[in-house]
């Protein structure tokens, strides 16, 4: 099916419904109408009463109507994907949908729905408003897909369900799921006599611990002042944190294991609180190396190739 439907209907990155992508055939309830105007015949003819096989032929001839009306109302729309943005693994991805149309005189409510689900959204035709909200969830980590979505309408008269699947032209990058779990973190600093110490620590004891006791120089902020050291007359000394002392770090990941996923998701975590802390910082994968930086766009990149990692 999914095959015959790629064919049928290929993904686009703009949609318009016409007889090439639209499906129509009675709903549950037109089932039952016809099976209305079929008894409605045999009673008329078997009694040979003209007012029941009248009103079985008018009822057919509305349901005819009600076809092309179907049809007419569904064919039309026009469909085109918004912006997109990345997202974690088990975290929801908003596709934004502009529903839009030339024909003033459409009506009746449209259902949208992810193929072979239920219906996530439904809009009216004569009251719409731009973008519709669809959400979807990615369980693993990398390029993401949406599903095709189905839309579905019944207008006017329930009689014939028209409906389409259509699929977009996107893909979104999803980053491993953050576990608050740091990630060890390689740092270089230049120390002042100009040699270069290495040292590992842990995010979570290290980065804003106390360091020394420095000049108070115009402009640092107040909250760095040693009151109590200014209260003994030792003059305006300003606290040194750790987080001023760090120049650049680097996260790495030496191999790709069999806790794989996990190694992944600390990482993330990681680069999230680094780029918090306005922190110069490197990733090293095996195959895969981003030099220290800092900033969204830094951030970014640090995710996406942690998303795309794929072991040897």
């Amino acid at each position: 099916m999914t095959a015959w439907l790629s064919k049928r209907i290929p993904p686009a990155q703009q949609i318009s419904l016409n007889r090439g992508n639209i499906f129509i055939f009675p709903s549950r309830f037109g089932a039952l109408y016809l099976g209305l105007c079929l008894a409605l015949f045999v009673l008329g003819t078997n009694y040979q009463n003209n007012l029941i096989l009248l009103l079985g032929f008018f009822l057919l001839a509305l349901m005819l109507v009600s076809l092309f009306a179907s049809y007419l109302n569904f064919s039309g729309l026009s469909l085109q994907l918004g912006k997109l943005s990345n997202s974690y693994a088990d975290s929801p991805i908003l596709f934004p949908v502009w529903l839009e149309t030339q024909d003033t005189n459409k009506a009746g409510k449209v259902h949208f729905a992810w193929y072979g689900t239920k219906t996530i959204n439904t809009v009216e035709l004569d009251n719409l408003t731009n973008p519709i909200s669809l959400n979807s969830t990615a369980v693993q980590r990398g390029k993401y897909s949406p599903p095709r979505l189905t839309l579905s309408c019944y207008y006017p008269l329930g009689l014939f369900r028209c409906w389409t699947h259509i699929a977009f032209n996107c893909q979104v990058i999803v980053y491993p799921a953050p576990m608050a779990k740091p990630w060890p973190v390689t740092t270089k600093q230049c120390e002042q006599q100009g040699e270069q110490a290495t040292h590992q620590f842990s995010m979570g004891s290290g980065l804003d611990e106390f360091d020394t006791l420095t000049e108070y120089q115009p402009g640092q902020p107040l909250y760095h002042v040693a009151w109590k050291q200014a209260a003994k007359g030792q003059g305006l000394l300003s606290k040194r944190f750790a987080t001023e002392v760090q120049q650049s770090g680097w996260l790495v990941l030496n191999c790709a294991d069999k806790e794989l996923e996990e190694n992944l998701s600390r990482l993330c975590f990681s680069c999230i609180e680094l780029d918090a802390k306005g922190w110069v910082f490197g990733l090293e994968l095996p195959g895969t190396c981003i030099s220290p930086g800092k900033g969204q766009a830094h951030l970014q990149a640090c995710l996406t190739a942690l998303a795309l990692f794929k072991a040897n």
